[in-house]
């Protein structure tokens, strides 16, 4: 087996050979980190000496695997494998570290204002070895305001001065916001604080800050208003970035396409709403006494024991689910989640069922208009969604005590709580709820960095919805696959190409490409050579091993690496930092060998269906075999006539089809 090895090493000049009997030296060389390699050999003892010279790299940095191949390597992940922080085996290492921040929120929501007042408490816990002399925090929806930049135009009709930061303490001591003397202030969506008493290695702080935040109105991009009563709230009070043992503070700020890296966290929230909203949120619900009638209750009671879809509440029943006539105060509680929403209603109507998870029964509840075509179904397939996901494939645990999904607009997800609009049919239906609730698990409970890297969630979570679908619709026609072959065939090698080791706040109009189509694609093509039960096993060891904490794309490599017992260079290489391409070609025919060109140079099967003039015979071979080269024969049986061969392009993408079929004597 080979691992990644990430070592800032010269490159290979020459190496020579000392014999030596009877003689135990073992010469270490310390700028090549390599030992004497020892060897028996007619009963004498040989002694290697393999010595590197020269020839630094200036330009880049590769890792090297025992087989001399390469995989370009960040010079920051480099650092942290120097300070053990980071292994190149798939898991932290000894001196791993992670910040933690814990949120107490008191908020009231001014519906006919539109607005939200709140006050938060944070505990953050500076685990790092470094002195932190500012404080970065996310404010996601100053993405509305004028000036800001963004991704994409938002027009004018929502846009605003910014959420109000009306107050700071840190450590009991108030925080100019005078914004001319810079000890606080804003850069895009990001609020940044210069602290005057520095943040000391493993020590804990108090933050205690006032504010006021701006539902959206019409441009409802994750969240906002969906028509005059009911809403999904999510990015609503400022958050404390990341800072990791990899580029310290989490830097880059939220423009629209890229979306978020969050930090791990207790939440304890009480939110106050107006007379006779219903409230569902990413915590669980700490009074529900205080807050719904016996009825409710009841029926609460009995779907959270259930396989079967209880109607809480119903269109004619929407007026009769609270007790107080004024308002009230929903208290809610989460336990180690990287964020947190809601959504609130006044007449959407209300299913709800259960499924046991490891021994614990999750709750699932769908939110939802009473004409809305499909919702119905939402609340049972949700709860097949999380079945599938925990028992099947990938089979790895739904973490969450609930999950809720609420029928806002677009797709959207949050830890326990999901945001979808109505979508054209149930195949879409289904999908659109695989893949929001599918964001569980990556970048939620395993805690992936969107901003940077967002084909580790999006990818796998584009990829893994489908064969859900597949299972479970209606639909024959249905295919798991030849959505995403066909979209990469259309995208690839245009102006959206691109490697997907690019970070996708880079990426500009080629995100959606390369965060969920390529990088799906790429899912595909590896679980297919790699085999699904190899696959899934990969999967659920990254999940195990990273789990509440923030792994990056080389920590999923190296757990790749070491489930398998396989070098995968031949496969991350040109799929994940090359501008590589598929595209398969028939070649000649001779010696009953066919020649098979890979003209793109990227890994993918071969499926190729050769005909005699009365029947066909399948092929299928391994992306494996360009490991060593861009040409492949295929050995045709002796005394077969052989008419035709054809590439199959439905199931293995290129972006060249025509030739793919050719036509013999």
């Amino acid at each position: 087996m080979t691992n990644i090895r990430l070592k800032n090493i010269y490159c290979l000049a020459q190496i020579w050979w000392i014999f030596l009997l009877n003689s135990t030296i073992i010469f270490v060389d310390k700028m090549c980190n390599l030992a004497i390699l020892k060897f028996n050999f007619i009963g004498m003892n040989i002694y290697i000496k393999s010595a590197v010279l020269i020839a630094f790299m200036t330009v880049s940095l590769f890792s090297f695997s025992q087989n001399n191949r390469t995989v370009f390597v960040h010079k920051a992940v480099i650092n942290a494998l120097e300070n053990n922080t980071r292994t190149n085996k798939g898991v932290a290492g000894e001196k791993y570290w992670q910040n933690f921040c814990n949120y107490e929120i008191d908020a009231e929501i001014l519906t006919q204002e539109l607005l939200i007042n709140g006050k938060e408490t944070l505990t953050y816990f500076n685990n790092s070895p470094d002195t932190l002399k500012h404080l970065y925090f996310s404010n996601p929806q100053d993405i509305f305001k004028k000036g800001v930049q963004r991704d994409w135009d938002m027009g004018q009709t929502d846009l605003h001065d910014g959420i109000k930061i009306h107050s700071v303490i840190i450590d009991g001591k108030k925080i100019d916001l005078n914004p001319k003397r810079r000890r606080a202030y804003h850069r895009s969506t990001d609020f940044i604080v210069v602290l005057s008493d520095y943040f000391a290695p493993k020590s804990e702080h108090k933050i205690i800050i006032e504010w006021t935040n701006i539902i959206p109105r019409h441009i409802t991009v994750r969240n906002g208003v969906y028509n005059k009563t009911n809403m999904m709230i999510g990015y609503w009070f400022p958050k404390v970035k990341v800072y990791d043992d990899i580029y310290g503070w989490a830097k880059v700020p939220h423009t629209g396409a890229a979306e978020y890296y969050h930090e791990f966290g207790d939440y304890h929230v009480n939110i106050t709403t107006p007379k006779d909203y219903k409230l569902w949120a990413t915590g669980v619900l700490q009074n529900p006494k205080d807050i719904y009638t016996d009825e409710i209750l009841e029926k609460l009671d009995k779907a959270s024991k259930s396989d079967k879809v209880v109607k809480i509440v119903t269109k004619d029943e929407v007026n009769k689910v609270l007790k107080s006539d004024s308002n009230n105060v929903w208290k809610l509680k989460a336990e180690m989640v990287p964020d947190f929403a809601f959504a609130i209603s006044k007449d959407y109507i209300w299913d709800a069922t259960s499924i046991e998870v490891d021994g614990k029964r999750v709750n699932v509840n769908a939110v939802y208009k009473h004409d809305s075509k499909d919702f119905s179904t939402v609340a049972d397939i949700t709860r097949s969604i999380i079945d599938f996901y925990s028992n099947k494939n990938p089979g790895i645990k739904y973490p969450y005590p609930q999950m809720t999904a609420f029928n806002g607009g677009g797709g959207m997800e949050y830890p326990a709580m999901v945001n979808d609009g109505d979508s054209k049919d149930m195949s879409s239906t289904m999908y659109l709820a695989a893949h929001e609730v599918g964001h569980t698990y990556f970048p939620f409970n395993t805690g992936l960095n969107e901003q940077s890297y967002a084909w580790m969630d999006e990818g796998l979570i584009t990829y893994f919805p489908r064969k859900f679908v597949k299972e479970f619709t209606d639909d024959k026609d249905y295919s798991v696959h030849s959505t995403i072959i066909s979209a990469y065939n259309r995208m690839a090698i245009t102006d959206k190409e691109m490697p997907l080791m690019v970070a996708s706040y880079n990426t500009g109009k080629a995100y959606r490409y390369q965060a969920y189509r390529k990088s799906a694609l790429a899912f595909y093509v590896l679980c297919e050579y790699l085999g699904e039960e190899t696959f899934n096993k990969s999967l659920q060891t990254f999940a195990k091993n990273w789990e509440h904490k923030h792994p990056s794309p080389y920590d999923f490599f190296n757990t790749f690496e070491a489930v398998s017992g396989q070098d995968l260079s031949w496969f991350w290489n040109p799929w994940f930092f090359e501008m590589k391409y598929a595209d398969l070609e028939i070649g000649n025919l001779k010696s009953n060998k066919l020649l098979i060109k890979n003209n793109g140079g990227l890994p993918v099967a071969i499926r190729l269906e050769i005909f005699d003039g009365k029947s066909s015979t399948k092929i299928v071979v391994k992306a494996d075999v360009w490991k060593e080269s861009n040409v492949y024969f295929i050995n045709i049986p002796k005394g077969y006539k052989l008419k035709k061969a054809v590439l199959n392009t439905m199931d293995t993408p290129d972006v060249f089809p025509k030739n793919n079929t050719r036509e013999f004597n």
